[in-house]
């Protein structure tokens, strides 16, 4: 898969979110996640969506090691990006497809059913929830994304992929817990 990736610093990929909806705001602050360091997204951190999902990136605490195994292994992304709020729901199987360089970046295309809308047929936020996981090297670091599938092409300029990837996804299975 040759999609063409830059890594470079986490501010540079604020920057280009901000210029993405230069008169709306960007709020910054630390995730809802223990991995995080900081966090920006259009919508105020640490509020629980009533249109999930929240898009926002955050720089993350991780080894190299680590995220190298995520990177390769969208099961493990999946469980690891557990951003509360911004995701909009708990305990949820998921359907979709991942693309990946191991080692340099992953995203995870998926629909989360949460358990208690697949079991009694609750509809509302969070009950089904289209969004992308993904996480990609930058300069000294991880940086990760919980993001709207609807805008993914702004997610690729942002983690410094060429484009969106076209080819090389594969169909995955996920559980999304907290």
């Amino acid at each position: 898969m040759n999609t063409g990736f830059t890594v470079r610093p986490f501010e540079d990929s604020v920057k280009i979110m901000r210029a993405a909806n230069p008169e709306g705001a960007l709020y910054s602050g630390v995730a809802e996640h223990h991995a995080s360091e900081l966090a920006c997204s259009y919508e105020p951190l640490g509020v629980w969506s009533e249109a999930p999902p929240v898009s926002l990136i955050s720089a993350q605490r991780i080894t190299d090691e680590h995220a190298t195994q995520l990177t390769g292994d969208p099961k493990a992304l999946v469980a690891y990006s557990n951003f509360g709020g911004a995701i909009g729901t708990w305990n949820a199987n998921g359907e979709g497809r991942w693309a990946a360089s191991p080692g340099e970046w992953i995203v995870v295309d998926v629909e989360l059913v949460q358990e208690q809308a697949e079991q009694s047929g609750l509809e509302g936020p969070g009950s089904y929830v289209d969004v992308v996981f993904a996480l990609w090297r930058i300069q000294g670091g991880w940086a990760s994304a919980i993001w709207s599938p609807a805008d993914s092409e702004a997610l690729a300029i942002i983690m410094g992929l060429a484009r969106w990837p076209r080819e090389g996804w594969s169909a995955v299975k996920v559980w999304y817990g907290e």
